[in-house]
């Protein structure tokens, strides 16, 4: 040692088999003489947290006091035989990983004040473990131990990173061992951390890595929770009685990651960049809003008093913490831009939203932002304040849980859980809520027929709809107290006698108990009461029913208002019906005035009528209606009787078109081009018009079929 040279290049005096002295390396498996190997640590903790006790602690004692005498042993080596023990000696090395890894969390450290004394006794014993590793880490970093033991920072950099001496596994498991709830804890794992990015700075880029492994672990933790029922995921069967749900391992597993991941960005600030390079937050937001939510609520509906909804709650908390890390040192930097687009990319998030803005209002950090960086696009601030507080107002759940915190009874617990953590909303069925679920049902058994109603409504109120139930059946993926019902289970409503007996404490036995329509219990019911045969105003037999014309009155009332014309004067005292008027404006209509020698002597014809039959007319409008249908065909036949028709007779209104157009055109209005029988001869004129017939019919013909469709409807030729 006196040459002080360096570990890799040192050569040390050193006696053969053979009694040869010759010249050994440093740093030789030569140096290894003990033929023991290591022994492995085993857990002080039981699986979920609660200390051994009994047989199985004394187990942990001897097995920790074996350790704890290797740990010395490797501590009081001298300087190459302690590196030559650490790369050559593979059990050395794995006794201080095995340790880490089966280390009590930190953060589950707590322990009754009535604890027996074997019990304190072994938590000293763990102490002086955890110290002697810490120790050991600390040499394994350490370049110069005197001014004769030392070594070149090249060959220690490549000794510690090529033998996997200190790497990032080994790195989380250290600080979740040691962790930050004491300050000279934290300031060891500063010390630390800070000593291997200067010896080696390659752990840099294995610890962003590191960092995109929460993706898969999120994924993971996701499918677990979303396999239930299949062994070894998170709902499958318990595999250790002390748990208390299946889910408690994944929460324990998400409970780990929050706590490294949080110490790892605290005392490694340079991978905050890194973070947001892997979109981490985006990740922790995701996993925040579709795992936990249903991991809470499948914990809860098996054991509502389980510890792992009290860890879960704790993993909420830290992942926060993770995220405000990550915003805190955007808005330091003075990164305006990308805290807002970040902010903006969790707004999918609802219940991540709803958590980081109760226990970090958004709106204050945008205001100190906004005066250091005065350019950034104000609508996109507004927009991102504004889905922050509109998903906090919206939410309906308390900041704590309160039921079930109270129905813990663990003080103790309790302390440990962040009272600004949020307990997510357990989403329970029932039958009035907003689902339907006989429909829901109907649209399972559509699918699955050989199941009963009962155990399909049971695996419904797990699940949100009919088709997550389906999925779970056809999968064999059930909650693990649903696997083993009865899947013939036949769904027997509640009886709504037995509802309304509690109400009122009367029992009926009708249908319409209690509703409108009762009598019992309505003072005025909704009903028309019946007393004997009929119903009151109705006719009370079938003679009755048919000698009933009250509706043709009221027919005949009806068709009366329209023979009614109220003759009223105007204003210049005629009278506002003028028959003579209408007359005109009848023959206006129809076209084309008639010539006036036909006019006149239609007239004529009228008067002459009108003045025989005066008579006539006077005796039958004071002739009584009941004379019977004989009088009727009587006058019919005779002719006597003046009745107006309700619609003309087309034979009549062709006779007087076909005199008006003799009128006005004489002989030319004829266009006859029927003519003779056949075989008889034609004459010219029938020749002509059949030939004019023919050359103009293309302009005509069955073109004009709507105008006189349309001519014989307003003359009240239906047909």
């Amino acid at each position: 040692m006196a040459n002080k040279m360096p570990l890799g290049v040192l050569k040390l005096p050193a006696a053969a088999s053979d009694g040869v002295r010759r010249q050994v390396p440093a740093l030789d498996i030569h140096w290894i003489t003990r033929d023991k190997p290591f022994t492995n640590y085993i857990c002080m903790l039981s699986s979920y947290g609660s200390y051994k006790s009994g047989a199985a602690l004394e187990e942990w004692q001897h097995v920790a006091t074996s350790c704890l005498q290797d740990f010395e042993f490797l501590l009081h080596l001298s300087h190459h035989e302690f590196w030559s023990y650490m790369v050559y000696h593979k059990s050395a090395m794995g006794a201080v990983v095995t340790f880490l890894q089966r280390a009590n969390p930190y953060y589950r450290v707590d322990m009754d004040a009535s604890a027996s004394s074997e019990l304190i006794n072994a938590k000293l014993l763990y102490g002086q473990l955890l110290n002697h590793v810490v120790r050991l880490i600390m040499r394994l970093l350490t370049e110069m131990e005197s001014d004769t033991e030392w070594i070149a920072p090249e060959h220690h950099s490549s000794l510690l990173y090529t033998n996997y001496l200190i790497s990032v596994p080994l790195l989380c498991d250290l600080v979740i061992a040691v962790g930050d709830a004491d300050e000279q804890n934290l300031k060891v794992l500063e010390q630390i951390f800070m000593t291997v990015m200067h010896i080696q700075p390659n752990y840099m880029n294995d610890f962003k890595e590191g960092l995109a492994f929460y993706d898969n672990a999120f994924l993971s933790m996701q499918i677990q929770v979303e396999n239930e029922g299949c062994e070894g995921a998170g709902g499958g069967a318990l595999l250790d009685p002390d748990a208390d749900t299946p889910y408690d391992d994944v929460v324990l597993f998400a409970l780990d990651c929050a706590y490294t991941l949080r110490l790892f960005l605290q005392l490694c600030p340079s991978l905050l960049s890194a973070c947001e390079q892997l979109k981490l937050v985006q990740s922790i937001a995701n996993f925040y809003d579709l795992t936990i939510p249903m991991l809470y609520r499948n914990i809860f509906m098996i054991n509502a008093k389980a510890s792992s909804l009290l860890w879960l709650n704790e993993a909420r908390q830290q992942f926060l913490n993770v995220v405000r890390s990550i915003t805190r040192a955007q808005l330091d930097s003075r990164r305006g831009q990308e805290l807002v687009e970040l902010l903006q990319e969790c707004l999918s998030a609802q219940t991540f939203v709803v958590d980081y803005q109760r226990q970090y209002p958004v709106e204050h950090d945008i205001n100190v932002l906004l005066q250091s960086c005065p350019n950034i696009k104000h609508y996109k601030v507004d927009f991102v304040i504004a889905g922050y507080q509109k998903a906090l107002s919206s939410c309906t759940s308390g900041v704590i849980a309160d039921e079930l915190v109270s129905s813990l009874n663990s003080d103790d617990e309790l302390e440990s859980v962040s009272q600004a953590a949020v307990l997510p909303t357990v989403a329970t069925v029932e039958t009035g809520s907003n689902r339907d679920l006989d429909l829901e049902a109907t649209a399972v058994l559509d699918v699955l027929p050989d199941l009963g109603t009962g155990f399909i409504r049971r695996v419904l109120t797990r699940y949100d709809n009919s088709e997550q139930a389906i999925a779970a059946i056809l999968d064999e993926n059930l909650p693990p107290d649903l696997i083993h019902m009865d899947r013939q289970e036949v769904f027997i409503p509640a009886d709504p006698q037995d509802k309304l007996q509690r109400q009122t404490g009367v029992r009926h036995f009708n249908v319409h108990d209690g509703d409108r329509y009762d009598v019992l219990t309505q003072d005025n019911p909704q009903c028309i009461i019946k007393q004997g045969k009929g119903l009151p105003g109705a006719p009370r037999n079938a003679e009755q029913l048919l000698d009933d014309k009250r509706d043709i009155g009221q027919l005949k009332q009806r068709y009366q208002q329209y023979a009614l014309v109220e003759e009223t004067p105007d204003e210049a005292g005629g009278a506002e019906y003028d028959d003579e008027y209408d007359d005109s404006y009848e023959a206006i209509n129809d076209g084309q005035a008639p010539p006036v020698s036909l006019l006149r002597a239609k007239l004529q014809q009228a008067s002459a009528t009108s003045s025989a039959y005066e008579a006539q007319d006077a005796s039958d409008d004071d002739r009584d209606d009941d004379d019977g249908p004989d009088s009727d065909q009587e006058r019919n036949a005779n002719g006597n009787s003046k009745r107006t028709d309700f619609c003309e007779n087309p034979e009549v209104v062709r006779a007087r078109y076909q005199q008006r157009q003799m009128a006005k055109y004489g002989q030319r209005a004829q266009n006859d081009v029927v003519g003779a029988p056949k075989g008889q001869g034609q004459t010219q004129q029938t020749t002509r018009n059949r030939g004019q017939k023919e050359a103009h019919k293309s302009s005509r013909a069955n073109h004009n079929r709507k105008a006189g469709a349309a001519f014989k409807r307003s003359k009240g030729m239906l047909s």
